[in-house]
C-alpha cells in the first residue's frame, strides 16, 4: 500500500507539478495586481456630468408603455440625456430623452463619437477603433454579455490605454492599460487558468479547473501522508531516509504541507464543484422590498419635474427603483456622493432606521427577525479588502437556522449583500481558508505582507523541489 503510494504521489506530481508552481507564483502576482475590471467608481469616472438643458420629451412609445419595470439609470451619451429601462425581466430599453427617439443599438460611427468625447474629457490621444469584438482576454466574464458585441478602442498613449464601449448602451464597460493587461497574463490569467481559448468554453474551463484541483488536493493528501509516515528515528540517528532535493522536500512539505493542502481545497471550493456553496442569490427578496414594478407614467411624471432636480454636486447618474411600491430617485456623482428623491415631486427623502427595518420585515416578516441595526464598521462577513463597501449599512440577521445575514444600503435600501449557509460556507471554506482574511488584523498591511510571503514562499519551495523532483525523474527515464 505504501509503495503504491509513494509511486502515486510520484507519478501524478510529474504530471501537474508544473500547473501547482504555476498557482504558486501567480499568486504572489495576485497579492498586488488583480485582474483588469472597472469597478462602479471607476464606472462613474466614465460618465460625463448630467445636463438637461432643454429636456425633456415625454415617452409614448406604445411597446414600452405596457411593460413593468424595475429600475431605470440616467447617464449622458454623445452630450445627450439617455434613459435605460431595465424591465422584471432584465430587458434592457434605451430612450434618447431629448429627441424621444428609442435606442436600437449603438453603430459604429456612435462608438467613435463616444470614445472621442472620451477621450477629449479625460485628455487621452485620439482614440482609433480595433475591432468589434465579440470577447477577448479582458471581457470574457458573462457579465459582459449583454453589451456584446463590443467595440474595442486604442487610446495610442504611452500607458497603452484601451477601453470597450458596449454596442447596447454606449457605456464604456471595460478598461486596461498596457501594465494591466501584463500583470493580468502573469497573475490572474495563470491563477485562474483563464486564456480565453478555454474561458470561454464556460463548461469545459469550469471542470479542467475542478479536476487539476482534485487532484492537486489528492497530491497534497498522499504527499503529506508519506512525509508523516516517514518521519522518524532511524539507525543513523536521522529523521529522513532522503538527500539532498528530496530531504529538502520532505522537510517542507512536512511544513507547508498542511497550509498547501487548504490553499488547494479552498480553491477547488471557489468552483462551487457539485453545487456545493452555491448560493441562492436575493432575487426574491430584492422583488419583495421594492413591492411591484413601474411604468411609464412614473417615468413621465419625473421627466416633467427633471429641471427641478438639484445638480449642485454635479451627478453622472440618476437611479431609480420602486422600495415598497413607491418610485424613488438616486443621483450619484463621481466623488460617490449620493441624494435620493422621491420620483413623483423630486424632494428629497433620506432613509430613516425605521424605515429600514420595514424593509427588513418585508424580507423576513417582523417575527422573521432576530436582530436588527445600523452597522458602522465592518464585521466577518461585510468589510472592504478586493471590494471597498460602503457605511453605515444595515445589519439584519434572520430568525432561521442559517441565521441568514442581510446587509441593506443605508443610502438607498437596496441589499448590499446576502449571507445564507452557502454563502457563509463559501466565505470561510473558500475566500477565509485561500485568502487568510480571517480577521482585519489579517487583512492590514504590512503585516499581511509579511504573514503571506512567508507562507507562499514555503508552499512554492514544497511545490518547486516536487517539479525539479519529478523533472529529475523524467530525465532518467530517457
Amino acid at each position: 500500500m505504501n509503495r503504491f503510494l509513494v509511486l502515486t504521489h510520484r507519478y501524478l506530481g510529474i504530471g501537474i507539478s508544473l500547473i501547482l508552481l504555476l498557482w504558486c507564483l501567480s499568486g504572489f502576482v495576485m497579492m498586488y495586481k488583480p485582474y483588469p475590471e472597472l469597478s462602479a467608481e471607476q464606472q462613474l469616472e466614465t460618465l460625463a456630468t448630467l445636463d438637461f438643458t432643454n429636456c425633456c420629451s415625454q415617452l409614448d412609445q406604445s411597446d414600452l408603455a405596457s411593460i413593468g419595470y424595475s429600475q431605470f439609470q440616467i447617464h449622458m451619451l454623445n452630450q445627450e440625456p439617455v434613459l435605460f429601462l431595465v424591465s422584471e425581466y432584465g430587458q434592457i430599453s434605451g430612450v434618447n430623452l431629448k429627441s424621444g427617439e428609442q435606442i436600437f443599438g449603438i453603430s459604429e460611427s456612435q462608438a467613435q463619437l463616444i470614445a472621442n468625447e472620451f477621450a477629449n474629457r479625460h485628455q487621452y490621444p485620439a482614440p482609433t477603433l480595433k475591432a468589434s469584438i465579440s470577447n477577448d482576454q479582458w471581457t470574457v466574464y458573462p457579465s459582459y454579455n449583454p453589451h456584446r458585441p463590443l467595440y474595442k478602442f486604442q487610446a495610442n498613449d504611452e500607458a497603452g490605454t484601451q477601453w470597450y464601449i458596449s454596442s447596447l448602451t454606449g457605456e464604456i464597460v471595460q478598461i486596461t492599460t498596457r501594465e494591466q493587461r501584463i500583470w493580468g497574463y502573469l497573475g490572474p490569467v495563470i491563477h485562474w487558468l483563464y486564456p480565453t481559448v478555454l474561458r470561454e468554453k464556460a463548461q469545459l474551463w469550469n471542470q479542467t479547473v475542478i479536476w487539476l484541483s482534485v487532484l492537486g488536493t489528492f497530491l497534497t493528501v498522499t504527499g503529506i501522508y508519506i512525509g508523516v509516515k516517514q518521519y522518524k528515528v532511524r539507525k543513523n540517528g536521522k529523521h529522513s531516509p532522503y538527500r539532498g532535493m528530496a530531504l529538502w522536500h520532505h522537510y517542507v512539505g512536512l511544513v507547508f504541507g498542511l497550509l498547501t493542502f487548504t490553499w488547494m481545497l479552498s480553491g477547488l471550493f471557489s468552483m462551487q464543484p457539485w453545487g456545493l456553496f452555491e448560493p441562492s442569490g436575493a432575487t426574491q427578496e430584492r422583488l419583495a422590498i421594492q413591492g411591484g414594478t413601474f411604468n411609464l407614467d412614473q417615468i413621465n411624471l419625473t421627466l416633467e419635474l427633471i429641471n427641478e432636480l438639484p445638480l449642485e454636486n454635479s451627478p453622472v447618474m440618476l437611479s431609480g427603483m420602486n422600495l415598497q411600491g413607491s418610485l424613488f430617485i438616486t443621483s450619484i456623482n463621481t466623488d460617490q456622493e449620493m441624494n435620493r428623491y422621491r420620483a413623483d415631486n423630486l424632494r428629497p427623502s433620506t432613509l430613516t432606521e425605521n424605515e429600514l427595518y420595514n424593509l427588513a420585515t418585508a424580507i423576513l416578516a417582523e417575527d422573521g427577525i432576530k436582530e436588527a441595526s445600523m452597522l458602522y464598521e465592518e464585521d466577518n462577513y461585510y468589510f472592504s479588502y478586493h471590494n471597498q463597501v460602503s457605511f453605515p449599512v444595515y445589519k439584519v440577521i434572520a430568525n432561521n437556522n442559517e441565521k441568514t445575514i442581510y446587509y441593506l444600503s443605508s443610502l438607498d435600501g437596496s441589499i448590499s449583500a446576502k449571507y445564507d449557509a452557502a454563502n457563509k460556507g463559501f466565505r470561510w471554506f473558500h475566500l477565509g481558508l485561500h485568502r487568510l482574511d480571517f480577521t482585519e488584523l489579517f487583512r492590514s498591511r504590512p503585516l499581511r505582507d509579511f504573514f503571506m510571503w512567508f507562507l507562499l514562499s514555503g508552499v512554492t519551495l514544497g511545490v518547486f523541489t516536487g517539479f525539479l523532483l519529478g523533472i529529475k525523474r523524467v530525465y532518467r527515464s530517457f
